[in-house]
């Protein structure tokens, strides 16, 4: 199981909120989001913490950009600053393919930047899942191959689980199902011609900033075999302006002992993406 933080970057808050669920915690891996405030203090971060596997976090959407509006035009809302709307954003990519060019250079500026500040990158996905919208596959499975990056995330969960554990917000959960697991067939489809891989499986996309331990501890028990990724948004109250009550339970989720033993008790092996790439854990 690899157990991934995303946002690594976006805040000290979510800074140290990783940093105690990797030191304290079951988090082996994070996904940095290089032009946000914090990504350097993040990749100085991971420089101390070599354990953390940190891949990056691509954004193109309710985010900051590396290039600016004379690059990326439409894409922005404000000098630096993607447009907030999901689906806004996602019609705006879609029809308007004379972006294609601009969002090239904009994901592989990202790509730079990440092995600046990192020094190496082993998985890529996006934030809000961008990463798998027609328009964005398309270019950053040919960065991967160009990168030599060899994992990017399929968000393909198993809804059905999902909602044996938790019955709410079903119908939103259903419709993001169909839409996920579409844009994750095309894009795994891409992935196997070019040799990069994924997860077998995957959880924490329905029940984004929903989750509770009683949750975590029912995913588990019911891993199949294979690779499965969870990933979280955790972040600390540092004693500033206190993150949301949802991403600080998520550090004690990554940090409870019962989530550990349930670990333990499933013979499950936790490993990263780069153990995962290079197939560094027992069959």
């Amino acid at each position: 199981m690899i157990v991934n933080a995303d946002d690594f970057g976006l805040s000290a808050e979510v800074n140290a909120g990783i940093l105690r669920a990797h030191r304290d915690g079951i988090l082996r891996s994070a996904s940095l989001m290089v032009a946000e405030p914090y990504a350097r203090a993040a990749a100085e971060l991971a420089r101390d913490n070599p354990a953390l596997d940190v891949g990056l976090h691509a954004v193109v959407c309710r985010g900051r950009s590396m290039l600016d509006g004379s690059r990326l035009g439409a894409a922005l809302r404000a000098p630096g600053e993607f447009i907030d709307s999901p689906v806004g954003a996602g019609m705006r990519y879609f029809f308007d393919r004379s972006m294609r060019t601009a969002m090239t250079d904009e994901l592989r500026a990202q790509i730079e930047r990440h092995l600046e500040l990192v020094g190496y990158l082993n998985h890529i996905d996006g934030h809000l899942n961008f990463h798998v919208h027609p328009l964005f596959a398309d270019i950053l499975v040919k960065l991967a191959v160009e990168y030599k990056v060899p994992c990017i995330r399929l968000p393909r969960e198993r809804v059905m689980t999902t909602l044996r554990l938790r019955q709410d917000h079903a119908p939103r959960k259903l419709i993001e199902s169909i839409i996920f697991r579409t844009l994750s067939r095309r894009t795994s489809r891409m992935m196997a011609e070019r040799g990069l891989i994924s997860s077998d499986a995957l959880f924490g996309l329905h029940q984004s900033g929903h989750l509770s331990e009683d949750y975590i501890v029912g995913v588990i028990e019911r891993i199949r075999d294979g690779t499965t990724e969870l990933y979280f948004h955790p972040a600390g109250d540092i004693g500033g302006v206190p993150p949301a009550v949802e991403a600080q339970l998520e550090v004690e989720i990554l940090t409870s002992a019962r989530v550990r033993e349930t670990i333990e008790r499933n013979g499950i092996e936790l490993i990263t993406f780069a153990e995962l790439a290079k197939g560094e854990f027992a069959a």
